[in-house]
């Protein structure tokens, strides 16, 4: 999918656009169970981060960060579904509470994120 014409831009924004709309209802979904089961989103979070992280380094082996199903899954899917204010928002919330977690919770959000993303990155 060529974006140096408007027709090829306008195709991958909509592409991204479609992605990012089920990314966002898949990590609503995320933190909606995480809330019911945990009693908390924030295991919701690191869930959906991780599993972001996962399908971006998948998306990346498969389509190099170009095409169709790039812009859909990677860029658009794997983008909404990651949250990283929402992190940020409750790593600032375990900083006030004096929790250790507010340190702990960003570090194992990031190292796990990435070892999911390698696995396919190989």
């Amino acid at each position: 999918m060529p974006v140096d014409s408007p027709a090829g831009a306008l195709l991958a924004l909509v592409l991204v656009a479609a992605g990012a709309a089920f990314g966002g209802i898949t990590r609503h979904w995320f933190g909606e169970i995480s809330a019911r089961i945990a009693c908390s989103a924030l295991p919701g979070t690191f869930f959906a981060n991780v599993v972001a992280c996962a399908v971006a380094g998948l998306a990346w082996s498969l389509w190099g960060g170009a095409g169709p199903l790039w812009a859909f899954v990677g860029a658009g899917y794997a983008g909404a579904l990651s949250t990283w204010s929402t992190l940020a928002r409750e790593a600032v919330d375990l900083w006030r509470t004096r929790s250790w977690w507010a340190v702990g919770y960003p570090v194992l959000t990031a190292v796990t994120g990435a070892s999911a993303a390698s696995v396919f990155l190989g």
